[in-house]
């Protein structure tokens, strides 16, 4: 096993409060703690199973400070949030928060400082964008990168002093076709935080939300075949923190319906293997999904390959079936799709931008 490899199942069993054999590069394990976002949830672990007492004295403070710095940043980003979300309800706005923004309020970490966050996302009606757009204006707010037309999302408004950006959606993901706003609203649930007026999705579209946004979004870590131990971390959270109440036949049936299943699989073993997820659909495992798990996996523990997957990801994600089908509908088949798509985007962009969206990174 490479030492890539080794360092992130070695946070993954941590995470778990599992026995884990002491890492021999603590540098490396918290290298991978940094980049997927989780030191501060490793120290939440730690610190909980009791083996916090057992690191070196700088290993201790480095990791108990990282956690205290990033909860009194979850507190400031949740102040910002209730002044925010208040100023949309005296509008007649009541939005949405998702992902990050929703767990500081409403589950799932018992620990508020344990989940790291870039920015807010912010759910409103797309008939309210423009009021929203005004009120957070009036707040000091300023665009400082909006998105391009037909985008999940209008743009980033960011207000100095704060620490982070508000990210203003009218859609949850770039594929809307596989969960769309419209829908999320109807299941979600009205809640009041300190005074503040927002809707909260559903424990299943919580999860479904983590799913397309980890496996199909932008990028698409699916097809690029690339682990991200804090999507799954997250999503383990969520199925521990609202158990039943998620509806995984549901999940199971829509991502089928969009020819997604092998996504929706392979996300769940790494979830399985890396976090002691128990199964949670009655079908089990593909060898499609199986195999591709083996192969981020390997992308993962090679780093050098990275490229590869990146390649051929930009590729089969742009010309997936189900963004296919809900561009070009149900006539004409997957092969006419392509070439029909294909064409439409060669007439559009210069052989250069085609390029460089083949290789884009990030």
């Amino acid at each position: 096993m490479s030492r890539r490899l080794h360092a992130l199942k070695t946070l993954a069993r941590l995470l778990q409060h599992a026995p884990a054999e002491a890492p021999s590069d603590w540098l490396l394990l918290l290298e991978t703690a940094n980049d997927q976002l989780l030191t501060p949830a490793l120290w939440n672990a730690l610190n909980e199973s009791g083996h916090a007492a057992l690191l070196p004295d700088d290993l201790r403070d480095y990791l108990a400070a990282l956690h205290r710095l990033n909860g009194e940043r979850n507190t400031a980003l949740r102040k910002q949030a209730v002044q925010l979300i208040g100023a949309l309800n005296r509008e007649g706005i009541v939005p949405a928060l998702l992902k990050g923004g929703l767990a500081l309020f409403d589950g799932p970490y018992a620990d508020p400082a344990a989940r790291m966050m870039r920015d807010l996302d912010v759910l409103v009606p797309a008939t309210s964008r423009a009021t929203a757009i005004n009120v957070m204006e009036r707040l000091g707010y300023r665009l400082v990168q909006q998105y391009a037309a037909g985008h999940h999302a209008f743009g980033d408004f960011a207000r100095a002093g704060d620490p982070g950006c508000i990210d203003l959606h009218t859609e949850l993901v770039d594929p809307a076709h596989v969960l769309q706003a419209s829908e999320v609203w109807t299941r979600a649930t009205l809640k009041e935080f300190d005074g503040a007026r927002c809707f909260s999705p559903c424990a299943t579209d919580r999860v479904m939300h983590n799913l397309v946004h980890a496996q199909i979004h932008f990028l698409g870590n699916f097809y690029r075949g690339e682990l991200q131990l804090q999507q799954a971390h997250e999503l383990v959270a969520l199925a521990r923190h609202f158990g039943g109440a998620i509806d995984w036949p549901f999940i199971e049936k829509r991502m089928q319906a969009h020819r997604l299943t092998t996504a929706l699989q392979s996300y769940l073993l790494t979830a399985h293997h890396l976090l002691g997820l128990a199964w949670p659909l009655a079908s089990r495992p593909t060898l499609a999904a199986r195999l591709h798990y083996r192969r981020c996996e390997l992308l993962f523990a090679v780093h050098g390959l990275r490229w590869t997957g990146v390649l051929w990801g930009n590729l089969r994600g742009a010309f997936a079936w189900h963004r296919m089908r809900a561009l070009h509908g149900s006539k004409g088949g997957p092969l006419r799709w392509r070439c029909r798509h294909l064409l439409q985007y060669l007439r559009k962009r210069k052989l250069g931008d085609s390029v460089a969206r083949l290789l884009r990174v990030d």
